[in-house]
C-alpha cells in the first residue's frame, strides 16, 4: 500500500509535469501564430535574402507559394520555410543510397 506522503509527492511531481507541459504547448502555440501572420515581399526579402525582383519574378512563375487578395502579395512563413526546405539536397552518400535501392528493386520486378 502507498503511504499517504507518497501519494502527496506523486500529485506535486504531476501538477510541476503539467505546468512544463502546458508552458511547452503555450510557447507552440505563440510559435504557430507567428507562423501564421501573413508577411509582406520586404519580410521575405530579409528571410529569404532574394531580392525583390526575383521574388516577384518567381510569383509570376508559381515557383513560391504565395497567397494573392486585391492585388497584393502575402506570404507565409510556414510555407516559405517549407519551399525553402524542398529544395535540400542529397548527399553522396544519399544518392548512392538510392541509387543502390532503386536498382535492387528493379532487379526484383524484372525476375
Amino acid at each position: 500500500m502507498i503511504a499517504f506522503e507518497q501519494t502527496q509527492q506523486d500529485v506535486a511531481e504531476v501538477k510541476k509535469d503539467l505546468k512544463e507541459l502546458k508552458a511547452f504547448f503555450l510557447q507552440k502555440a505563440e510559435i504557430q501564430k507567428e507562423n501564421d501572420d501573413p508577411l509582406s515581399i520586404d519580410e521575405i526579402e530579409k528571410l529569404t535574402g532574394y531580392t525583390k525582383p526575383t521574388l516577384y519574378g518567381y510569383c509570376q512563375k508559381n515557383k513560391i507559394p504565395y497567397h494573392k487578395k486585391n492585388g497584393r502579395l502575402f506570404f507565409f512563413k510556414s510555407e516559405i520555410i517549407g519551399w525553402i526546405k524542398q529544395g535540400k539536397q542529397k548527399t553522396i552518400i544519399q544518392v548512392g543510397i538510392d541509387t543502390d535501392t532503386l536498382l535492387s528493386n528493379k532487379r526484383k520486378f524484372s525476375k
